[in-house]
């Protein structure tokens, strides 16, 4: 595992996944959470690469990617007050599809392929 494009990968898809928050009128902390969408990125991208070796399928990635993706988002979900909170929702299915595309990227990206024998 390259662990440089591992975390290159984390850190491109929390930038894209925290973006958005600068087209919410009224949000007094946009750098905050844009930095936390970037370590959150990091730290799936990091644990999916870790959950994988060589010889794994794209299924599998984007498999771990989505397991990890949903377990942080659902970090973020309960500690922003669940359903209680207008935005929190929105936070889970998110966390699932970027951490699908991770554990896309991280596989094809941050292995070297095994030759064919």
């Amino acid at each position: 595992m390259n662990t440089r494009v591992v975390l290159l990968i984390g850190f491109l898809v929390g930038v894209f996944d925290g973006v958005g928050i600068f087209f919410a009128p009224g949000e007094l902390h946009k750098w905050e959470i844009l930095f936390a969408a970037i370590l959150k990125g990091m730290l799936v991208s990091l644990i999916t690469g870790l959950s994988l070796n060589n010889r794994v399928s794209w299924f599998r990635g984007a498999g771990y990617g989505t397991l990890y993706g949903f377990a942080f988002a659902l970090v973020v979900f309960l500690a922003k007050g669940g359903f209680k909170s207008m935005d929190a929702p929105y936070v889970v299915p998110s966390g699932v599809v970027m951490g699908a595309i991770t554990g896309l990227l991280v596989y094809k990206f941050a292995f070297r392929k095994q030759p064919s024998a």
